[in-house]
């Protein structure tokens, strides 16, 4: 029997919006890492240049497309101005933090 491979949305994504981002990086973040994406969005160090070698470049760029376009999706279009033309996950991400996730305390 041969293995199938099911990619599929995040079951009724909530809008993001200010007052329910954690719940919505929550699981957007879950979706990412069962989508084995979540390392392009996390990473600490810069993503490789295609100089660094060719197949691990093109491995990343294809990673962090698919990561980039699952948080675009999932935005809404009211906060999607704030990160568009971002060019990697990484920065959308860590810009839908900066912009909408409670203080703490609140």
């Amino acid at each position: 029997m041969a293995a199938t491979t099911v990619t599929s949305a995040i079951p009724n994504p909530a809008v993001l919006n200010h007052y329910n981002y954690e719940d919505w990086s929550f699981r957007v973040k879950l979706y990412l890492l069962a989508e084995d994406l979540w390392d392009v969005v996390e990473a600490t160090t810069e993503p490789p240049k295609p100089e660094d070698g060719e197949a691990e470049f093109k491995a990343w760029r294809k990673k962090n497309a698919k990561a980039l376009i699952v948080i675009q999706n999932y935005c809404g279009s009211a906060n999607y101005s704030l990160i568009w033309g971002t060019k990697t996950a990484k920065a959308a991400w860590d810009t839908l933090a900066e912009k909408l996730e409670p203080a703490e305390g609140s």
